[in-house]
């Protein structure tokens, strides 16, 4: 869910690795560098990154509004904002999935797990702020983001599991800190009770895995026979993003479009994974007594998707575990305050293993 935030707040990385005017072009430093060939001598421009995006938009809104050309601006905001961040676009077969993840950094392996519905994408502004000190893999689960869906394929929480194992395995990785957020929490908790002697640490990010004391408003929905993920108009999914953060962003043109879209043209996938998650996705409360490694706990306390009363079921289950709730952050805390989530992360990583 997160993703929805994260690739709006691309738009001023968006556009430019898509334009040729005969020139080259590269981001860096918050500038727009660009070479131009006169009389054999490179002489470099500088332009401020705003005025020259602010020119491109504006140029931009008088192309008619092309699928193709959405989707073109949606995938390069992306990209450069993947480069910005150091991290390489990789991929990897585990049985009869194609896994698309991003990799970059040196140190000790730090691997992120998104949530459901959303992406390896997620991650990157988290990762750059710990990239200098560990080394990052973020992958897109089996039927999410760019990775293989089969209608015929289990994607359980057990069955990520695997699928996660096997990867770790072929990737060659020991021993790692692991990082979990919403589905991909409660997949981390899960992973970590099978493979404890893999892990060094766990991050549970608003996390699943247990019953929340306070039901939030996603849960009562479901207690009702409703899923909010499944959106139909664009007035579900205006809902959904402002139960995803706790400061919705203005969405332009044609970022608010492209989301929407892609969001639409994913709900019978959403409805199968949904399916195949709900069994394990809140039944993790018996095994927290069995974690033995450091575990954090990170929350937003305006989380709507799930409610922050489930820290104080971790933070009481697990016998070494320390948290961190923050304010006025949504259920994607890595997103809307990246910097901050990563000081907490950094802290605890430095604490738990003097």
């Amino acid at each position: 869910m997160g993703n929805l935030f994260f690739e709006y707040s691309l738009l001023k990385f968006a556009i430019m690795g898509k334009a040729h005017f005969r020139n080259k072009f590269f981001v860096h430093g918050g500038y727009y560098m660009m070479f131009t060939k006169q009389t054999h001598v490179y002489r470099l421009k500088q332009y401020r990154l705003e005025y020259v995006l602010f020119g491109l938009i504006i140029l931009i809104m008088f192309i008619p509004a092309c699928t193709s050309i959405k989707k073109s601006i949606y995938n390069t905001e992306i990209a450069l904002e993947r480069f910005r961040s150091g991290l390489s676009l990789k991929t990897v077969h585990i049985d009869e999935h194609e896994i698309s993840y991003m990799e970059g950094g040196k140190g000790e392996t730090v691997l992120l797990v998104h949530g459901y519905s959303s992406n390896k994408e997620i991650w990157i502004r988290f990762a750059r702020r710990i990239k200098k000190h560990y080394h990052i893999i973020a992958m897109d689960l089996p039927g999410h983001g760019n990775s293989t869906f089969l209608m015929n394929a289990s994607y359980s929480i057990s069955s990520q599991v695997d699928y996660l194992k096997k990867m770790v395995n072929k990737l060659n990785l020991q021993k790692f800190h692991m990082v979990g957020n919403s589905m991909g929490g409660a997949i981390s908790l899960y992973f970590t009770h099978q493979y404890q002697s893999h892990i060094k640490t766990l991050a549970l990010f608003n996390s699943g895995g247990v019953n929340s004391p306070h039901p939030s408003e996603f849960r009562k929905g479901l207690n009702k026979g409703e899923n909010l993920f499944f959106i139909e108009t664009k007035e579900d999914f205006n809902h959904l993003l402002d139960l995803s953060m706790a400061s919705p962003p203005f969405l332009p043109w044609p970022i608010k479009s492209v989301l929407f879209q892609n969001r639409l043209a994913r709900n019978e996938i959403n409805k199968k994974i949904f399916k195949d998650i709900s069994e394990e996705l809140w039944k993790g409360e018996s095994f927290l007594k069995n974690i033995t490694v450091p575990v954090f706990i990170l929350w937003g306390q305006d989380d709507h998707l799930i409610d922050v009363s489930c820290v104080d079921i971790f933070h009481r289950n697990i016998p070494n575990s320390s948290t961190v709730i923050l304010e006025k952050t949504g259920h994607c805390p890595m997103i809307e305050k990246s910097k901050e989530t990563a000081k907490h992360y950094l802290n605890f990583l430095q604490t738990s293993l003097n």
